[in-house]
C-alpha cells in the first residue's frame, strides 16, 4: 500500500488530532527550504544563517554555549557551524571579558553585512509566506497561540534543563 493510500485510509479522528502537529512541521520545513534557496547566493545554510541572525540582534558577543541554548542546539553542533562561518570571515572568537577561560563570538564587519542581508531575506519570506496569507489580526492571534504552546512546552516534565534554561532569555519571553 502506498503512503498516500495508507494516509487516505487512516481514521479521520487520528488525522484531525495530528493535523496541527503535521501543519507546524510542514510549515517549519517549507520555510527552512525556502530560506535555504533564498540564502543560496550567499553560500550559507539556514543553520548558519540562524547563528548570524541571532548575533545580529545580540547586544554583545555571545558564548557558543549560549548560542546553542537559544537555538535549541547541542554545543557541538554550534561549534561546527561556528567553524564554518568563521572560515568565511563572518565571525571571530574573542576572549570572554567575564571569564578568561571562555570565548565569545562576535560578528566581523563582513559578518554584519551578511547578517543584515539574512535579516532582510527572512523578513521578505515572512511577508511572502505569512503576511500575504493571513490578516494582521490573524497574525497576532497566531503569534499568541504559538507562544502559549511554547510556554506550555517549557513546562512539560520531559523538557530537559537546557531547553528550560532558554526560557530565561528575552528572546523567548512573551
Amino acid at each position: 500500500m502506498s503512503p498516500q493510500t495508507k494516509a487516505a485510509t487512516m481514521d479521520p479522528k487520528i488525522l484531525q488530532q495530528l493535523s496541527p502537529w503535521v501543519l507546524v512541521t510542514e510549515l517549519y520545513w517549507m520555510s527552512y527550504k525556502l530560506l535555504e534557496r533564498r540564502f543560496y547566493h550567499l553560500g550559507i545554510s539556514a543553520s548558519q544563517a540562524r547563528v548570524l541572525g541571532l548575533l545580529h540582534f545580540a547586544e554583545k558577543p555571545m558564548r557558543p554555549s549560549l548560542l546553542a541554548t537559544l537555538l535549541f542546539q547541542e554545543t557541538q553542533s554550534i561549534t561546527g557551524i561556528l567553524n564554518r562561518i568563521e572560515a568565511h570571515g563572518w565571525v571571530r572568537r574573542a576572549p570572554d571579558p567575564e571569564d578568561r577561560r571562555a570565548v565569545s563570538i562576535e560578528l566581523t564587519p563582513k559578518g554584519k553585512e551578511v547578517a543584515a542581508e539574512i535579516v532582510s531575506i527572512s523578513e521578505q519570506l515572512y511577508e511572502d509566506l505569512f503576511a500575504k496569507a493571513i490578516t494582521s489580526p490573524e497574525r497576532k492571534q497566531l503569534d499568541l497561540i504559538l507562544k502559549k504552546i511554547r510556554t506550555h512546552g517549557f513546562q512539560l516534565s520531559d523538557t530537559d534543563f537546557k531547553l528550560r534554561r532558554a526560557q530565561r532569555y528575552a528572546l523567548w519571553s512573551d
